[in-house]
């Protein structure tokens, strides 16, 4: 099959992490994929042979959105694909249109937050079940258990289209030397290292690990990753006296991610909002022991298939980050179990596994 992927922005963070493992997957199974960008937001996907770009920079107001739309449209027309697969909430609705008006039909949308009510968010949510009830994508993914119940008091002509398939997370293609890969980034070599990675947004919450700084003197913290709250956590970081012991080492591309967690101890995931956590599996998976905010949804998805899960799960203030990065520091025996089990989640989340689900529904 020919194949199109639509994705809002270009940059490297976790929905694009997913369409690069199914556009990969897929070409190995002998699948024509390519993924469209709405607009290039960083340069992660520059040198990517299967990526184009709609825009080159963030659309402005609606006559920014209606050229992007035009675009795509146009896109998809000339490429003639046989399906689409959209992604992020943007990308579900530019990319579902642009399909409809290129005559594509078989469209599938993955559902990558919960439904919103309130805000900008919450109009792209009405819009979404919109599209779901009157069938303008045949099928709409979800990543988790958890995910798919945020969408139980929905009409059941939205629900009928349905269907889970949990995100893909690879395993280190390689036995990264701690020592090697804090030189590389610039880290301290003989320090307790709590690495964390995502957008640096108010959501992901990586304020609350500069907090922790404040009541850890003996450990640094490195977040891999771009944001509008980068000021803020440095001002931050200054305002506490722990700025020397904070290490943002900016946009890490997926090509070296667990080279840059190889350099952790522990892993630190503060979010107040996820709806699988692909950051957090993946440093599980690195074989990192994790502290993560206690939501419903990493509860279930740092839960290895034995039941053993990979993290300890806290508040996600300050002082709840401290309290775990503390106990796992104190406690040997527990950050081993821990990576342990983490390093079991490569058989759950198996990438092949993803990859084979999403066939399968573009062959149905």
């Amino acid at each position: 099959m020919k194949i199109v992927q639509v994705q809002t922005q270009a940059e490297a963070a976790g929905a694009q992490r997913i369409s690069d493992m199914v556009g990969e997957g897929l070409r190995a199974r002998g699948h024509d994929v390519r993924t469209v960008f709405m607009y290039r937001k960083t340069d992660a996907f520059d040198a990517d042979p299967y990526a184009d770009f709609i825009l080159t920079q963030s659309p402005r107001g609606l006559p920014g959105q209606i050229r992007a739309t035009i675009g795509l449209t146009t896109y998809l027309r000339k490429a003639r694909p046989d399906a689409v697969i959209t992604y992020q909430h943007y990308g579900n609705i530019f990319g579902t249109i642009g399909a409809r008006l290129a005559g594509v039909r078989k469209i599938i949308a993955n559902q990558s937050g919960s439904p919103h009510t309130k805000g900008v968010m919450g109009v792209l949510s009405q819009i979404d079940r919109l599209m779901g009830l009157i069938g303008l994508y045949r099928t709409n993914v979800v990543n988790s258990a958890w995910t798919e119940a945020q969408f139980n008091h929905y009409p059941q002509a939205y629900r009928r289209r349905l269907r889970r398939i949990d995100h893909g997370v690879a395993a280190p293609p390689e036995d990264f030397d701690k020592a090697a890969a804090r030189a590389s980034f610039g880290l301290p070599q003989n320090a307790w290292l709590a690495v964390s990675s995502g957008r640096l947004t108010q959501a992901k919450n990586q304020i609350a690990l500069v907090g922790a700084l404040d009541q850890l003197p003996d450990i640094h913290v490195a977040i891999a990753g771009v944001g509008p709250e980068r000021d803020t956590l440095v001002a931050f970081a200054k305002s506490r006296d722990v700025a020397d012991r904070l290490h943002l080492v900016g946009e890490v591309p997926p090509s070296r991610i667990f080279e840059f967690l190889a350099a952790g101890d522990i892993y630190a995931f503060p979010s107040l909002n996820e709806t699988f956590g692909l950051a957090c599996v993946e440093a599980a998976i690195s074989g990192l022991p994790v502290v993560a905010n206690d939501l419903a949804v990493m509860r279930e998805v740092l839960a290895a298939e034995d039941g053993e899960t990979a993290a300890i799960f806290v508040d996600d203030g300050a002082t709840g980050m401290a309290k775990g990065l503390a106990d796992l520091m104190a406690g040997p025996e527990i950050m081993a179990r821990l990576s342990a089990a983490g390093r079991r989640l490569s058989d759950k989340y198996a990438p092949a596994r993803m990859c084979a689900g999403y066939e399968a529904l573009l062959l149905s």
